[in-house]
């Protein structure tokens, strides 16, 4: 899938799950978006190589971030790096004071985040021709659950859409 539909749908899963967890709504949609940018933007860019084919250079995903596991791994340095961040922007003088209860909500978004953000993308490359990363006999293989392209306007459309429904549900739940 393109990169902008990683972002709207993983931002979309992320602040309605956001929106269950804090009351502060504006802060799950702005934590969600940044962790979604960030670490979908990493995945892509860590995990994917450039291979001469047919006389022109093509992209190609690799199992350094496009397997379940490293996925969560990655999203998870991604929003440990922005929770620090997020914890050290609001514990300067210039910010409120920040209490041990909405402490313990950004640690719970961040963990929520971290574990998701990266399935998240998996979910959507799943879809895509040339799948993800599984083991299969000590080897990496590829998986596909369907085979649209990566730029295939319908199915791109259809995870931005779902993205936008639950970006606009966690706004008003």
């Amino acid at each position: 899938m393109l990169l902008r539909t990683h972002y709207v749908f993983s931002m979309g899963i992320l602040s309605f799950l956001g929106s269950l967890i804090t009351q502060d709504r504006f802060e799950a949609l702005v934590f969600a978006g940044a962790v979604s940018v960030l670490a979908n933007a990493l995945i892509d860019k860590l995990g994917h190589e450039m291979v001469w084919v047919e006389g022109k250079y093509l992209p190609r995903r690799t199992p350094l971030t496009h397997t379940w596991f490293r996925s969560i791994l990655w999203g998870s340095l991604v929003t440990i790096g922005i929770t620090f961040l997020a914890y050290f922007a609001l514990l300067s003088p210039n910010y409120y004071y920040y209490s041990h209860s909405q402490l313990r909500e950004l640690i719970v978004l961040a963990i929520v985040y971290g574990i998701l953000v990266g399935p998240t993308h998996m979910l959507l490359d799943v879809f895509t021709e040339r799948g993800i990363y599984v083991k299969k006999n000590g080897k990496w293989a590829r998986y596909a659950l369907a085979h649209f392209k990566y730029n295939d306007p319908l199915a791109n459309g259809l995870a931005i859409i779902v993205g936008t429904m639950l970006l606009i549900m966690s706004i008003n739940i």
